[in-house]
């Protein structure tokens, strides 16, 4: 059972009616931390113009002067990029700016069944044999890479990071230069791509060449990789990621138009797109084949050889959601047969039998399935298992992992999600060892499944002329996340519709208005015959331009 957690209740005037919508977007504002009227205009009007320096992030100045003294002397430089969105659309942005700058630059990606996450041996040894760069760039990784930064500088080879990841608690590598938020007080939210952004905008600055450059026009590869890294909408990521999805719209990229097409995208983008359209089909070509196709994609000029990359990559990614169907069905039978205690605070499972790129997407299904922090692992013929980690709130996965590093062989990533490796053997242990320290470090009200309602408000509200309003709330993802809403006295018109896999939609009335609903994944939970309350988003469907009520639950 879902306990519902209402923050406050839109406030009514003498005669009944609710205050202007005004009044409940301040409240809206205030929830978020934007307390006075100067700061709730700058967040609503926010500019590109308000973007922080570039040049305040940690090494920012040396990775300038750095690439700056590689075009003098016409060094080779070679892109290491990690194989997601967030490392294709970050690799492909520094890609295009250090060839208009005349840069001699290669890009390399590895293959993440047989070499793994990041700066590795078995991906160097792949990337260097064409010939040895003089500068080599990590991008989305790096940061924990001790042993292979260690390697590239015994070759005589420069090492500059561009990452976000947590810093290792041994120390960092030996790189000559590291930009990553991290090791500062500010700007902890970027993804890589707002970092290669912010490199790019810090070059031109020192430079004075600003129109060397047109950064606007790539600010649609930042959005990609920012919202599908799922990092904090906040500060300079909003900025970014609202015009990067303007930019998006009528995008000069043939990749990505290609790719929106083939997603079927019909509206202007939103993160929504993204994160269930656009990322995990250039996700597939990770997953499943060669990344190097969703960075082809992404800097293609040739609009006959991204429509081909653009189908490809659908066709890969409909495959992939059929694996991950046979995984997650495998896993749920799996979850029902462990001891309790071994499924009481986190869970972990294993198998020879799963497909390596799938288990992040299981585990993030499992995840809200049961509300607890969840490691899906696949296991090699050698008996090595990879794993990958989704978490839940008010519980930080690297601590727990940290905590429990002596089973494993590494790990890295953020407090909600993380990979790992582990020795089969190992696995029976640590998974003990992991639900005993969930349940003694991590407060029990964490795993009460709660839905947060930032407002209750009347039926009167769920207008248009509301639903607009709330735009300017957007974009909407992690930590500027879309409003929830409760209704009482919710009654229900006529008969619902059921579609899809589990959804269903009608029509309902509140307060004499009367509104459309739909709920996804709820078409199995029974709707009261009677007057009910209902929680869910108001706002305008992307389909159909329309006000509708996005459903999370009703009782």
């Amino acid at each position: 059972m879902i306990r519902w957690n209402v923050a406050c209740t839109a406030p009514t005037s003498e005669n009944g009616k609710s205050q202007t919508y005004a009044e409940i977007i301040r409240l809206l504002m205030v929830q978020r931390g934007f307390h006075t009227p100067e700061a709730q205009e700058k967040f609503l009007r926010a500019k590109l113009k308000d973007l922080s320096d570039p040049l305040r992030l940690p090494d920012m100045l040396e990775a300038v002067t750095r690439v700056k003294q590689a075009l003098q002397r016409n060094e080779k430089i070679l892109i290491y990029s990690d194989y997601d969105v967030d490392g294709m659309s970050s690799g492909a942005l520094l890609y295009r700016f250090l060839i208009k700058l005349g840069a001699q630059t290669q890009v390399f990606i590895p293959e993440r069944l047989t070499e793994g996450y990041g700066l590795s041996l078995a991906g160097l040894e792949r990337a260097l044999a064409p010939g040895k760069p003089d500068l080599l760039i990590a991008l989305d990784c790096g940061t924990t890479s001790i042993e292979p930064v260690a390697f590239l500088r015994g070759q005589g080879i420069d090492v500059m990071i561009l990452d976000h990841h947590e810093l290792p608690e041994g120390g960092l590598p030996n790189a000559q230069i590291m930009v990553n938020p991290q090791r500062s007080k500010e700007d902890h939210y970027l993804a890589t791509a707002g970092i290669v952004f912010k490199f790019c905008h810090a070059f031109l600055k020192v430079e004075q060449r600003e129109d060397l450059f047109d950064l606007k026009e790539h600010l649609d590869f930042v959005a990609l990789g920012t919202v599908a890294d799922l990092v904090p909408l906040q500060e300079d990521n909003r900025i970014l990621v609202r015009y990067g999805l303007e930019q998006m719209e009528a995008t000069s990229h043939v990749g990505l138009r290609s790719l929106m097409q083939a997603a079927g995208v019909r509206s202007a983008p939103t993160p929504a797109t993204v994160g269930y359209m656009l990322g995990p089909r250039l996700n597939a070509s990770g997953r499943l084949a060669e990344a190097l196709s969703g960075w082809k994609l992404l800097t293609t000029f040739d609009p006959n050889q991204a429509d081909t990359i653009a189908k490809e990559l659908d066709a890969l990614n409909r495959e992939r959601q059929r694996l991950e169907l046979v995984v997650v069905e495998e896993a749920l039978r799996m979850v029902e047969e462990l001891p309790q205690h071994q499924k009481s605070h986190c869970l972990i499972i294993a198998s020879r039998n799963w497909h390596q790129g799938v288990i992040g997407i299981v585990a993030s299904r499992l995840q809200k399935k049961y509300h607890l922090p969840t490691i899906i692992i696949s296991i090699n013929d050698a008996g090595h298992g990879k794993g990958s980690g989704r978490s839940i709130p008010g519980c930080s996965l690297m601590d727990a992992l940290r905590a429990n590093s002596s089973f494993l062989c590494n790990f890295g990533g953020h407090p909600m999600a993380a990979g790992m490796e582990i020795e089969e053997k190992d696995i029976e242990a640590f998974s003990r060892a992991m639900n005993q320290w969930v349940e003694k470090e991590v407060p029990k009200e964490v795993f009460l499944p709660t839905l947060d309602i930032n407002v209750q408000i009347p039926g009167q509200a769920l207008t248009e002329d509301f639903a607009r309003e709330l735009q300017k709330l957007e974009p909407f993802g992690k930590q500027n996340e879309a409003p929830v809403f409760a209704v009482a006295g919710v009654k229900i018109l006529g008969t619902p519709k059921f579609f899809g896999n589990n959804h269903v939609r009608f029509r309902a009335e509140a307060d004499h208005i009367q509104f459309n609903t739909v709920g996804f994944g709820l078409a199995s939970q029974s709707i009261p015959p009677q007057s009910f309350e209902l929680a869910g988003h108001w706002g305008i469907d992307d389909y159909n331009d329309r006000p509708c009520f996005r459903a999370i639950a009703w009782r």
